[in-house]
């Protein structure tokens, strides 16, 4: 009886999940090309033994079946079981293959689910950076406006406040003049005055 090994191949294995970012960054990417080719050729080299030994064990029942008694006999409880592992190799085999390719599958489904998620996380966290961007954007603009407003109301304060000192000033000579003209009203009443009463008394 020829046994045969399936070979194992790394189409169906499962991606690790909850590593760590150092453990991630010790991981050495295999290149998938070269993988996929080197797991191809087992498969190719042990699908050609099993059926080179299907072929040549079948072909040995098939001449032996027609033959004397021994030959039929031979056939029947040594080649035939050989012909039967061979082919029961053949289907475990194909059965591997077909379980690889749902595993693979079930993979890509796992990793494009992940990647939709990580995509939508992405689209999430630029939004986010959008509207800080923007809050930004409108609080510099209101900085720069209340700003303007402040200069404009000190700019506003120091015209006032000069006004104030020019009018003050004005006011004051005003009332200086104001006070020069009563003053010389009255001297100038007095010496009048003075003047009356001395011509008054000259004259009596």
């Amino acid at each position: 009886m020829v046994i045969t090994t399936i070979p194992q191949t790394t189409f169906g294995a499962t991606a690790p999940t909850g590593t760590s970012q150092s453990d991630s960054c010790q991981v050495t990417i295999p290149d998938y090309t070269v993988l996929r080719q080197q797991n191809i050729a087992k498969i190719n080299d042990t699908y050609n033994t099993l059926l080179s030994s299907y072929t040549k064990n079948y072909s040995d029942y098939a001449a032996q079946s027609v033959g004397n008694i021994n030959d039929r006999t031979n056939a029947t409880t040594i080649i035939m079981p050989k012909v039967k592992d061979a082919n029961t190799q053949i289907i475990n085999l194909s059965q591997t293959m077909i379980n690889n390719v749902n595993q693979d599958t079930d993979l890509i489904n796992d990793q494009k689910n992940q990647l939709t998620s990580k995509m939508a996380e992405i689209d999430s966290l630029l939004n986010n950076i959008n509207l800080l961007t923007d809050k930004d954007t409108e609080m510099t603009v209101l900085t720069n406006a209340k700003q303007d407003s402040l200069n404009s109301t000190t700019t506003g304060s120091e015209d006032m406040q000069f006004n104030t000192y020019v009018y003050i000033g004005i006011s004051i000579l005003l009332v200086l003049t104001i006070i020069g003209l009563i003053i010389y009203l009255v001297y100038s009443t007095y010496t009048t005055k003075t003047n009356n009463t001395s011509n008054t008394s000259k004259y009596t």
